[in-house]
């Protein structure tokens, strides 16, 4: 592979990956929260109360990541922290009630729904290729 195909990879997952949290950012400005709020409170929603390091490990991101933004989550309501009663050391992470009415407007569903409007540009030829291409790099990726 030549070095313009090394340089073009990353530069065209970059840019997917900013499409796409656009297109979530867009659907969800009205909450105020942000793409990666989101995913949290997403994840919080489909799996129930998990510790951090889990939703680190989840949404691929670092624990102090997912720390700051779980503070901030909890600063505005969205979740709280609960201890474990079996181990005072571990804590768990909850959404509230606001997070729960968030989840009323189907975040999954919004966003499947955005991205399927998007996609109807593309005939089935170009979805297989995408599909293909998406899980050829996912096996690739892995370690």
């Amino acid at each position: 592979m030549g070095n313009d195909e090394w340089t073009r990879i990353p530069l065209l997952i970059k840019s997917v990956n900013q499409l796409i949290s656009h297109s979530i950012k867009e659907l969800f400005d009205e909450t105020g929260l942000t793409t990666p709020q989101i995913m949290v409170l997403s994840t919080l929603g489909k799996n129930g109360s998990m510790k951090l390091s889990d939703i680190s490990e989840k949404l691929n991101l670092s624990n102090s990541t997912i720390s700051g933004i779980v503070d901030r989550l909890e600063k505005q309501d969205y979740v709280e922290r609960i201890r474990s009663k079996e181990d005072r050391r571990v804590v768990y992470v909850s959404v509230c009630e606001k997070s729960k009415n968030i989840m009323h407007t189907a975040i999954h569903e919004k966003i499947q729904e955005s991205l399927r409007k998007k996609l109807t540009k593309a005939d089935q030829g170009q979805i297989d290729d995408i599909i293909k291409g998406l899980e050829i790099l996912k096996e690739l990726l892995k370690d």
